[in-house]
């Protein structure tokens, strides 16, 4: 899958932890940095080294700590919000690519074992399709969630 579809889901899918309407932004920025996280591991066996539940679980925890470590109050009174914002971006990342060809390595480096569907390959169209419609479904249903489809309806209703 292309890595712009995995920042959208990233960023949409975090928006379901945003409290209040000003965390909806850091929500979406910290969901897309999450589904771009994975694709670090390019040049140096991917699929494998970002791409499973242990980097996922690591790679919370350091966020964790760095953004207590933050001199600014918001962050730490949030902090629970931006991570899990930051990890379902990642973890829908390695759900995703589940469904290429390669599959995922979940259990790398104790398992050498790919998981996956693996339906269609990374860059084919039906990948990008089901990417889009992933972000499409996860927005709509956020809209739904939220009370903004309402909003929403009544401004084009006028």
């Amino acid at each position: 899958m292309h890595r712009p579809v995995h920042v959208i889901i990233g960023a949409v899918a975090a928006l379901f932890f945003a409290s209040s309407t000003y965390m909806i932004p850091l929500c979406a920025i910290m969901g897309a940095i999450g589904g771009y996280m994975p694709d670090f591991d390019l040049r140096f066996k991917h699929r494998k080294t970002l791409h499973n539940i242990f980097s996922l679980i690591i790679g919370s925890i350091v966020l964790y700590i760095l953004l207590g470590l933050v001199p600014i109050d918001m962050l730490h009174r949030y902090i629970w919000q931006l991570v899990l914002s930051f990890s379902i971006g990642w973890l829908l990342h390695i759900f995703c690519d589940g469904f290429t060809k390669r599959g995922v390595y979940l259990f790398w480096p104790f398992s050498n074992k790919s998981y996956g569907p693996k339906l269609f390959r990374s860059n084919s169209f039906a990948s990008l399709a089901l990417g889009f419609g992933i972000a499409f479904g996860l927005l709509l249903s956020w809209l739904i969630y939220s009370g903004y489809i309402e909003i929403i309806l009544d401004i084009i209703r006028g």
